[in-house]
């Protein structure tokens, strides 16, 4: 049953929509998983909006659940990132965190990097494709600056910041 009352950390106290985001790195065979926004025609990583009160790693033990259907680790925090973009709805302010991700041995995710399909919670279908991280330039992935920081995932957290005056259609 999907719970009603969570609170997530988005508001929009004037013309800028403030989002709270975390989101996962998960790397197999030199892939990185993706999520599709396939109406939209762009990928992103999964993970979503933290809730009040929640820890950035429970948000994304969270949605990796509710999304991916599994418990993955949560390894450590690879970026801090500030987006700043506008897109069809308005003007955004998103802060997100990103963690590196890995599968238990035994997971379906291990095992292919064959393009499927979830229903999440709620009964959205959701779409995930293993996009290859040398030719990530060539793909729209949000935000951009992941289509050449996925090549050389750093050693510390790194901080972001990223503006972009609308969403560029490849």
């Amino acid at each position: 049953m999907h719970d009603t009352s969570r609170s997530l950390i988005t508001f929009k106290p004037g013309e800028i929509r403030f989002t709270y985001r975390v989101g996962g790195i998960l790397i197999q065979h030199e892939h990185v998983l993706c999520q599709s926004a396939s109406e939209e025609g762009f990928w992103f990583l999964p993970g979503g909006r933290a809730e009040v009160g929640e820890s950035a790693r429970v948000t994304l033990l969270r949605e990796t659940q509710e999304e991916l259907g599994e418990v993955l680790q949560i390894g450590r925090l690879l970026y801090v990132v500030e987006n700043f973009f506008t897109d069809a709805s308005g003007a955004w302010h998103e802060l997100g965190l990103y963690f590196l991700l890995s599968a238990p041995a035994d997971s379906l995710l291990t095992q292919s990097l064959e393009t499927f399909r979830r229903l999440d919670e709620v009964g959205n279908s959701l779409r995930f494709d293993w996009l290859p991280i040398a030719q990530l330039e060539t793909f729209p992935l949000y935000p951009p600056f992941f289509q050449k920081a996925l090549k050389n995932i750093p050693a510390h957290p790194v901080h972001i910041e990223e503006h972009r005056s609308r969403f560029d259609q490849a």
